[in-house]
């Protein structure tokens, strides 16, 4: 197996020598992140799959983002042995990290699937990170607005009851459905795992439901349905 390379992107950092000891001036500047990953199907979630063949690379990406999730530095990688399941980073900014999981192939020229990203605050210290890759299935993503339905305005979610569910139901068998709920303040989210296939989505929020119809893919692949604008009765 070929080697693994890290990168080398921080500073080195400043030593001052205190009644003969050196103390690292920016050391609680920096931090880790310690990940986990694992690859599986939904028929089995309690047993992961080996890597696949050609696919030996597992790449931790992170990038530090503002409070409002925007970037502020550039992508920094590590690479590590996909089978190992587990690995530290080098030292990252003390800071909101932006992560993901990708597993790419030997030369790294190819993706075979990339974990849904995540939000890791290393202020207080070193954190964790874990990511599940589905061979067998995907996700969708999707954001939403709240607009009365009689005055066409912007509505907040104080002024709706309830939060705003979505229904998945698979398009070939009615009675197999999945049911994810998510909080009206985020104005968005990402579904649970689901096999790849066709479905029909339901988001509803106030009594209010829109229909979708959507293809899940396989390789973790997330689907997004863009942004739903969801009228609000009596409004």
């Amino acid at each position: 197996m070929p080697s693994i390379p890290t990168h080398v992107t921080h500073v080195a950092l400043v030593g001052l020598v205190l009644s003969g000891c050196i103390i690292d001036a920016q050391e609680a500047d920096v931090a880790n992140i310690t990940a986990q990953w694992s690859l599986r199907d939904l028929g089995d979630l309690n047993h992961p799959t080996a890597c696949p063949v050609g696919f030996t690379t597992a790449a931790l990406v992170s990038q530090r983002v503002d409070v409002e999730g925007r970037p502020v530095d550039d992508l920094v990688t590590d690479l590590f042995p996909c089978d190992d399941s587990f690995g530290i980073t080098d030292r990252l900014a003390a800071d909101r990290q932006r992560v993901w999981l990708e597993i790419r192939s030997d030369d790294g020229g190819r993706r075979y699937a990339s974990s849904t990203s995540a939000y890791v605050d290393l202020g207080g210290g070193s954190a964790t990170f874990e990511a599940v890759i589905l061979n067998d299935g995907g996700y969708f993503q999707l954001a939403w607005n709240l607009v009365g339905q009689q005055s066409n305005q912007p509505l907040t979610c104080n002024e709706v009851v309830g939060g705003v569910g979505a229904v998945t139901t698979v398009a070939t068998n009615a009675e197999n459905s999945v049911m994810d709920t998510f909080a009206c303040e985020d104005h968005g989210g990402v579904s649970s795992g689901l096999l790849a296939g066709p479905y029909t989505v339901s988001l509803a929020a106030a009594h209010h439901t829109t229909l979708f119809a959507t293809a899940i893919l396989d390789r973790n692949a997330v689907t997004d349905l863009g942004s739903i604008t969801i009228p609000i009765e009596g409004q």
